[in-house]
Parts: structure tokens; C-alpha cells; sequence
């Protein structure tokens, strides 16, 4: 058992003393800093909070900025592709219209080239007839001769026809 003596009793007196001189000096102060450190982790949280909700909001816009920029990206690629195709078109067109155009200015040239030959060969026969006319009506002849005059003026007109082609 514990015997009540002296040095007990001055040494639960010494306890208490340094107890009420640690809550008045010590124990006071001591839990003012950890309330204010408990305060402060408490606003650093809060404004941890506060500035993580502003960073999304942040990513968000320039999220959004991003896919704005990326349609209008497309939008130009659209329209350049578009305004390409719609050049291509029209200068295939353009050719088109020149090519009709050449095609039909050669055509004419060959109906004028043909009619011109065809003027020139008639005027040739009419020459050849004009000169075998004249001939037979020079010499009166039988039957064999005017047969013999008549195809050498068909050899003359093949022989001509050769030469010009």
C-alpha cells in the first residue's frame, strides 16, 4: 500500500502546480496554434478547392475554345476542298466548251477543204471535157479513134487525181 507522508503530499502539490502553470503558459498557447494550424489547413484546403474548381472551369473554356477552333479548321478545309472541286468543274467545263469548239472549226475547215477539191475536180473535168470537145470536133474520126481519145483523157484525169493526192 501507499503511505501518506510528506514528500507525497509536496509532490501531488508540485503536480498540480505545474499543471495550472502549464495550462496557463503552456497548454493555452498550445492549443491556440494548433486551432489556428487547423484553421489554416482548413483555408488552404478551401482555396485548394476554390482554385481546382477554377482550373476546370479554365480547362473547360479553353476545352471549348479548342473545339471551336477545330470545327472552324474544318469548316476551311470544307469549303477549300469544295471551292476546289467547284475550280476543277468549271475549268473541265471550260476545256470541254474549247474542245466542242476546236472539233467544230476543224469540221468546217475539212467541209470547206472537201468543197474546194470538189470545185477544183469539176473544174479540172470541165477542162478535160472542154479539151476532148474540142478535139473531136477538130477531127472528124470513126468510132476507134474517139474510143482511143476518150480513154487517154481517163488516163490523163487518173494521172492528174495521182499527182495531186
Amino acid at each position: 500500500m501507499v503511505s501518506i507522508n510528506g514528500t507525497l503530499i509536496f509532490q501531488l502539490l508540485n503536480f498540480v502546480i505545474l499543471v495550472a502553470i502549464l495550462a496557463k503558459f503552456a497548454y493555452k498557447p498550445l492549443l491556440k496554434v494548433l486551432e489556428d494550424r487547423r484553421n489554416k489547413i482548413a483555408s488552404d484546403l478551401g482555396e485548394a478547392a476554390k482554385n481546382r474548381d477554377e482550373a476546370a472551369k479554365i480547362k473547360a473554356g479553353y476545352e471549348a475554345q479548342l473545339q471551336n477552333a477545330r470545327a472552324e479548321a474544318q469548316a476551311i478545309v470544307d469549303k477549300a476542298m469544295k471551292q476546289a472541286n467547284k475550280e476543277s468543274q468549271e475549268q473541265l467545263e471550260a476545256i470541254r466548251t474549247q474542245i466542242i469548239r476546236e472539233k467544230e472549226i476543224a469540221q468546217a475547215e475539212i467541209k470547206n477543204e472537201r468543197e474546194a477539191a470538189i470545185r477544183e475536180m469539176h473544174n479540172e473535168v470541165v477542162t478535160l471535157s472542154m479539151a476532148v470537145a474540142e478535139k473531136l470536133l477538130q477531127k472528124n474520126m470513126d468510132n476507134d479513134v474517139n474510143t482511143k481519145l476518150i480513154a487517154d483523157c481517163i488516163d490523163r484525169i487518173h494521172s492528174q487525181r495521182a499527182k495531186g493526192n
